[in-house]
């Protein structure tokens, strides 16, 4: 079997990084700083964060990791049920190998 390598991104991919940068900006928003990128300067990089900021940012993304892992959950459900649909056989573990297995 000759699998042909592709070096462009994937669309899930690119949708991750787009979401990705989504977030990122969000971020910076909420933490009222002008960049997230290093400046190699402590007065520019260093900032003094209120802990309620690093909480609600934290929150924030906790939950956009959750939903997004219902939706993989979701995904996978309907997939495994159209395969039993077809009387074909479905994956009876889970795809992610760390994931455990009870």
């Amino acid at each position: 079997m000759n699998a042909k390598k592709t070096t462009k991104a994937s669309l899930d991919g690119i949708s991750k990084q787009k979401a990705l940068d989504a977030e990122m900006e969000w971020a910076k928003v909420e933490l009222l700083l002008e960049t997230l990128e290093t400046r190699k300067n402590d007065g520019l990089d260093f900032h003094e964060i209120p802990v309620w900021s690093i909480r609600d940012l934290v929150r924030h993304a906790f939950e956009a990791g959750y939903h997004e892992g219902l939706h993989t959950g979701y995904r996978q459900g309907r997939t495994d049920a159209c395969r039993e649909a077809a009387r074909e056989e479905a994956p009876t573990s889970p795809r992610n190998p760390e994931l455990p297995t009870t």
